[in-house]
């Protein structure tokens, strides 16, 4: 075998592609976070061009396409610790939700939102990790996150009182047209008599695929052999 197929091979392996964060904050138009987070406020106004951790356009844009109910929640956290501590407390303090039956003249048994211009490159996944908090409360109001593109999957938290744990999704790929849908829902053990619903804060981490890495190895042995000639 040659030495470039032997990089290849061990760079395939052995060299791991940088992913690209992304950090959303759901809640009221009043508490936004600066920085580089996206905010999607209770106006549901989409964006067009969400920005990563590093504040770098992404292309990567998101509408709410199932509406949450028209305001916010504002008894969120502004202490997040553990898993939670990942978010910024001004994205964690407040949310947007819903419920099954009605409140305020509305009900909203789902909310959600579609994710698109995403990647539809062969290998290309996205994780996605969900906090949502309720204050003040001792019933059950676990809230579901159903992420769906190419691939879905669900996951769940219960969000009364919570000011630590996250839910996490891993592994979603895009579908054919480059879009993941997320919608937002009451858990099936959610015992609250209205159903309510939570969502404050959202990452998501892109893991492009393994070619990337390999591509990088590849223009690195090119330069090389070049400055040996």
């Amino acid at each position: 075998m040659s030495r470039a197929l032997s990089l290849i091979a061990v760079l395939s392996l052995a060299v791991p592609a940088s992913a690209t964060t992304l950090f959303f904050d759901f809640g009221d138009i009043g508490q936004q976070t600066t920085g580089n987070y996206n905010n999607i406020t209770h106006v549901q106004a989409p964006i067009a061009d969400a920005i990563d951790n590093t504040g770098t356009h992404t292309g990567i844009a998101l509408t709410v396409t199932d509406a949450f109910w028209p305001g916010s929640n504002t008894s969120g956290t502004t202490s997040p610790t553990g898993d939670a501590a990942m978010f910024d407390p001004q994205a964690t303090r407040d949310n947007l939700f819903g419920s099954t039956v009605d409140f305020g003249g509305i009900t909203e048994p789902t909310g959600g939102f579609t994710l698109s211009g995403l990647s539809t490159a062969p290998g290309v996944i996205y994780n996605f990790t969900f906090f949502g908090a309720r204050l003040g409360v001792g019933d059950n109001r676990e809230t579901a996150y159903d992420v769906a593109g190419a691939t879905s999957a669900t996951a769940f938290l219960n969000t009364s009182s919570n000011v630590s744990d996250v839910a996490l999704v891993s592994g979603i790929a895009a579908d054919v047209n480059g879009e993941i849908v997320v919608t937002v829902g009451p858990g099936p053990n959610n015992n609250n008599s209205s159903g309510f619903y939570y969502i404050g804060a959202m990452r998501i981490d892109i893991v492009p695929e393994p070619a990337s890495a390999l591509l990088l190895g590849l223009g690195a042995l090119g330069l090389r052999r070049r400055c040996r000639a």
